[in-house]
Order: structure tokens, then C-alpha cells, then sequence
């Protein structure tokens, strides 16, 4: 059975895949410890709304705007984002005007704003605090996902703590426990096809069939 070193196939996509998509945002996350979408999570993430063509998108965890960014760079959809920090927000309403991208942005907390949305989405995008995915997917799912719609969600492998009990630490141990049961949750779900893809720090994509 043939063996892939993870951290060579990282830098291997990143050596292919230079990222001059945003790069100055890149730069800026990566001086100021903002967290933002890995470069090989962004490349796969580009193919996905290329080739599902979403009409909406809504993205939970703004930051600094670089997802959203990338998204309204390569779909024609309407995006609505949302970010808790009014700093991170403001930064992220600064970006979206520099580059010209009439990105729908509210800053509040998540759980809140997403009460506040009368409108279906075709792809949700989740990054933001880790120990609410099952309620934003729950609530999405409920509420706001389009038939045949696509959630993704980031971070999942949460830096391999979630595969490896060796690795947990030990402030992190009930982000850990609940993101297992996120995952158990929604790979356990009838109405869903989902797949968990181990690029970045790991993605659950779970496709709507009903």
C-alpha cells in the first residue's frame, strides 16, 4: 500500500499553485495571525463553485474577506457573509471595496444573523467557532439550504486532533469532542452525500439530495 506524506503533497500544490488570487490578503493574514482558507483549500475550493455554478452563497467567519473574495471571483453568485469581530468585519468591508465586489456583509454573532436571513442558498461555506458547526449546519439545513444545495465546512481535522488522541490538547478537548460528533452527525445523515476531503485542515462537503 503506497504511502502520501501530507506536508510534502501541501508544498508540492503550493509550489503548483502559487496564489495570486489576493495575495496581498494572503500576506496580511499570514503577518497579523489571521486565519484564512489554506492555499490548497482555496484551489479546490475554486474548482467546486466553478463547476456547481451557486446563484447564492453564504459564508459563515468572514475575517479578514478572503473567502468571500475568492468566491465572487470565480462564480457570478450573490454572497452574503457573516463575521462577529467588528475589526475583522470592518477590514473585510475595506477589501471588498478596494476590489470592487458588492459582497452583502453583516457583523454580528452568527447564531443571530443567520435568524435574520429570508432567503435560500445554493452553497454555504462554515469557518468560523468550531464548536457551533452542527448547530449552523442544523440550522442552514432547516432553514436556508436550497434543494440540492452544498455545505462546506473548514477546518474539521482541527490540525489532526480529530484523527489522533495523542495530538489533543487538552483547552482543545471539547472543540474536539463536539466537532467528532459534527462529523459523525452529518456522514450518518440520509438526505445528505457527504465526503470528508483531508486537504488543508480538513473539509466535510455534504450535497442536499432531498
Amino acid at each position: 500500500m503506497s504511502h502520501i506524506n501530507n506536508e510534502y503533497v501541501s508544498s508540492f500544490i503550493n509550489f503548483l499553485s502559487e496564489d495570486m488570487d489576493y495575495l496581498e490578503l494572503r500576506e496580511y493574514a499570514e503577518a497579523n495571525n489571521v486565519p484564512i482558507m489554506k492555499t490548497e483549500t482555496k484551489e479546490f475550493l475554486k474548482t467546486l463553485v466553478s463547476i456547481s455554478k451557486p446563484k447564492s452563497i453564504l459564508e459563515i467567519g468572514t475575517a479578514i474577506g478572503y473567502s468571500s473574495l475568492v468566491f465572487s471571483k470565480y462564480s457570478d453568485a450573490d454572497i452574503t457573509t457573516i463575521e462577529l469581530s467588528s475589526e475583522m468585519a470592518n477590514i473585510a468591508k475595506d477589501n471588498f471595496k478596494k476590489y470592487d465586489k458588492n459582497i452583502n456583509l453583516i457583523n454580528d454573532d452568527a447564531e443571530k444573523a443567520l435568524t435574520t436571513l429570508n432567503q435560500g442558498f445554493d452553497f454555504v461555506f462554515i469557518d468560523a467557532n468550531k464548536s457551533n458547526y452542527k448547530f449552523y449546519f442544523d440550522y442552514v439545513d432547516k432553514y436556508l439550504l436550497n434543494k440540492g444545495g452544498i455545505i462546506v465546512a473548514d477546518n474539521i481535522l482541527f490540525r489532526g486532533e480529530v484523527c489522533n488522541d495523542d495530538l489533543i490538547e487538552k483547552r482543545k478537548i471539547t472543540i474536539v469532542k463536539r466537532l467528532r460528533n459534527f462529523l459523525a452527525d452529518i456522514t450518518k445523515r440520509e438526505d445528505y452525500k457527504t465526503s470528508i476531503v483531508p486537504i488543508g485542515d480538513g473539509l466535510s462537503i455534504s450535497y442536499k439530495e432531498i
